[in-house]
């Protein structure tokens, strides 16, 4: 790899990890939200975190793009750095890791909003299941239920 090339994967890079910082940073504003039942900021924020899954989708086009045309198409990070003229290898390297430590940490987070947001569901249809009318509910996994309860007498529950 050539040091005009390494200079030009960096500056995307930059620019790639700029976005994948917002995103982070979003997607933890995110899982505050959710533990507050912030529901009006959780609809509100849908255009919001379509717009940062939209423009990642078209950074992750323009990097496949300019890979192919500088001919690294299939590079795994590890190997760019490993390719890199030893003056910017530790700033590759850099931005690797960094991106490695942002999407690491935007999986993490999302696997958090999912649990924490299962617990809630599962704590309404507990709820739910102790009342003695007809109710809708959602399970953990967000399927509706529809119960029909009874106050015992001949039929019991139905």
């Amino acid at each position: 790899m050539t040091t005009d090339i390494a200079k030009e994967v960096i500056a995307f890079m930059e620019k790639y990890n700029r976005h994948f910082e917002a995103l982070s940073a979003f997607v933890s504003e995110k899982r505050a939200k959710v533990i507050a039942d912030e529901l009006t900021w959780l609809l509100d924020s849908l255009t919001v975190e379509q717009k940062f899954i939209m423009e990642g989708n078209d950074l992750e086009a323009k990097r496949l793009t300019l890979f192919e045309k500088l001919g690294l198409a299939g590079k795994k990070a590890r190997e760019l750095v490993d390719e890199c003229p030893p003056e910017l290898k530790n700033k590759l390297l850099l931005e690797c890791s960094a991106m490695e430590k942002y999407v690491e940490m935007i999986k993490s987070t999302n696997a958090d909003i999912i649990d924490i947001i299962e617990r809630k569901l599962s704590v309404q249809e507990k709820l739910i299941n102790r009342t003695h009318s007809t109710s809708s509910t959602y399970t953990g996994k967000g399927v509706k239920v529809t119960k029909h309860n009874t106050s015992g007498g001949f039929f019991g529950n139905v």
